[in-house]
């Protein structure tokens, strides 16, 4: 009976080590490889992507119904300037994703009223020059991490001109 109790207590233990460390590194392993795929078409620069078939996984789950375009990011040397697209009459929006998978910012199509919108990423203990007061400042949790970019295909004929205006968008170093 001893001996079983030895045995309960070694695997309970095991199984908390495991979980506990699946939890804290998970995360983060996960990002690399999503950022190390992604990252092939260059740092700081917009990629954009195919629309989704079901052999697409250049992005996590993909939606046929969406475009994306995506920028890996690194903030180790400048702050970036992100410029979204701004297709009228469907749903756009941009997500920002640090190096542990957390999202720690969106801004969509309604939040924007319709318009493009300029987003300033910048890293830990940098700064930046003063900007115009329509420019969004955001302070990045993580040196490198992912934006991306969605804009819904609401009809199968816009397709071509959704494409062209997502192409509008930009992410690139802050000059």
């Amino acid at each position: 009976m001893i001996r079983w109790m030895g045995w309960l207590v070694f695997t309970l233990l095991v199984a908390a080590a495991v979980h506990a460390a699946a939890i804290a590194y998970a995360p983060s392993l996960i990002m690399q490889r999503a950022m190390s795929a992604m990252g092939g078409r260059g740092i700081n620069t917009i990629s954009h992507v195919e629309r989704a078939t079901a052999a697409s996984r250049t992005i996590v789950k993909p939606s046929p119904d969406l475009l994306y375009s995506h920028c890996v990011f690194d903030l180790s040397r400048q702050p970036l300037k992100i410029v979204t697209a701004a297709p009228a009459d469907t749903y756009w929006s941009v997500a920002l994703y640090a190096d542990n998978t957390d999202n720690f910012f969106v801004l969509n199509d309604s939040q924007a009223k319709g318009r493009p919108a300029t987003i300033v990423l910048v890293g830990q203990g940098q700064t930046i020059p003063p900007q115009d007061e329509e420019t969004i400042v955001v302070a990045a949790p993580s040196q490198k991490g992912v934006v991306l970019f969605r804009t819904l295909i609401n009809d199968d004929a816009r397709e071509p001109e959704l494409d062209r205006m997502r192409r509008e968008a930009s992410c690139e170093p802050l000059r």
